[in-house]
């Protein structure tokens, strides 16, 4: 009988594990959409503080938020579309004028290579009825991807805007299943833990706004035909905090090499200033009032999250560190302090 219970206790935990595996994209929409709503929470408390309703400022703060998925939907997805049509029609003539530079044929003869034979080699290659059929099934896929990216913004939006709407209420609800006499503290630091995640949310969120905007100066500057789309690769990948500037420098200085080494070196230098910028004047400014979270914490925690799920759990990540803390600071240390004796001590 406890062999048989133990195994049914086994099936159970399998099941379980494989259900929420099967909701894990329902999951993160969930996740994303409530981490957005905290970070437009520090906005609508700001309009409250003006002497405006409570139910206009979520209302204000709501509508401004359709208006910015609106904009984003109306002006950049159409350039990004162009933008990418445009650099997949102009790549063969970058690859030619790539290889014709005289930088990359002294690398060449150095390394005592033949690109054109490698370049044939590779349309070879691609030109197999194989190679159709597995970019033909790419096709789809990245099709079917994008009808679900699709339907899972439109679920964002729609769960943001609930929960902006619903957030005392839940946090009301949430407090009323803690005992009476443990309500009132709880209440008080699912305050704090709101408030600061809100704060670190929408500081990130400004900080890669001023980042893609950054990026998209310097490479409109630097002659790029693709501007609008490294700003919004950018935008995504700098909602890391720290790593991600670096990991982008990276990234649009490879994507500069393709205009000319000079823009590529430009891009580099001037990038790399406005991150030290970013780093010591910005990022002080802006994130002045959210919960510190150590160094080392947001890279282990960028780290872990990434490992997970993926960029999502890398920027998941910062605010559930950062709400960790404040219940570390907030009950750990004080109940460890208040403990001067022994547990057995007479």
């Amino acid at each position: 009988m406890n062999g048989f219970v133990w195994a049914v206790g086994v099936l159970a935990a399998v099941a379980l594990a494989l259900a929420v595996s099967s909701i894990s994209t329902v999951l993160m929409s969930i996740s994303l959409a409530a981490f957005l709503a905290l970070g437009m929470a520090p906005a609508v408390s700001s309009i409250s503080r003006r002497g405006v309703p409570h139910a206009w400022s979520v209302l204000m703060v709501a509508g401004a938020f359709l208006l910015l998925v609106a904009a984003i939907l109306a002006f950049m997805v159409p350039a990004i579309i162009r933008q990418f049509s445009h650099a997949v029609q102009s790549a063969p003539d970058a690859v030619a004028a790539l290889t014709s530079s005289s930088w990359f044929t002294g690398l060449e003869n150095t390394f005592d290579l033949d690109a054109a034979t490698l370049l044939m080699q590779a349309v070879d290659s691609v030109a197999t009825p194989e190679s159709i059929l597995a970019i033909s099934g790419g096709v789809l896929r990245a099709g079917a991807g994008v009808v679900g990216a699709i339907s899972s913004t439109f679920i964002v939006v729609v769960l943001t805007l609930y929960f902006v709407s619903s957030l005392d209420t839940i946090k009301r609800s949430a407090a009323s299943l803690i005992p009476a006499y443990r309500r009132e503290g709880f209440s008080t630091l699912l305050d704090k833990i709101t408030t600061s995640v809100g704060r670190v949310v929408a500081g990130g969120v400004t900080l890669s706004t001023i980042n893609a905007a950054v990026v998209f100066l310097i490479q409109w500057v630097i002659g790029s035909s693709v501007p609008a789309l490294m700003a919004l690769i950018a935008f995504f990948i700098t909602l890391v905090p720290m790593i991600g500037s670096m990991v982008f420098l990276v990234v649009g200085t490879a994507g500069a090499l393709l205009i000319s080494p000079p823009a590529a070196l430009i891009f580099a230098i001037a990038y790399f200033a406005y991150i030290q910028i970013e780093a010591y004047v910005v990022t002080p400014r802006i994130m002045g009032r959210a919960v510190n979270v150590p160094a080392v914490l947001v890279i282990i925690g960028a780290m872990i999250g990434a490992a997970l799920l993926g960029l999502l759990g890398a920027l998941l990540a910062i605010p559930v560190t950062a709400s960790i803390l404040i219940v570390i600071r907030e009950v750990v240390i004080p109940r460890s302090n208040a403990q001067v004796t022994a547990p057995n001590s007479p």
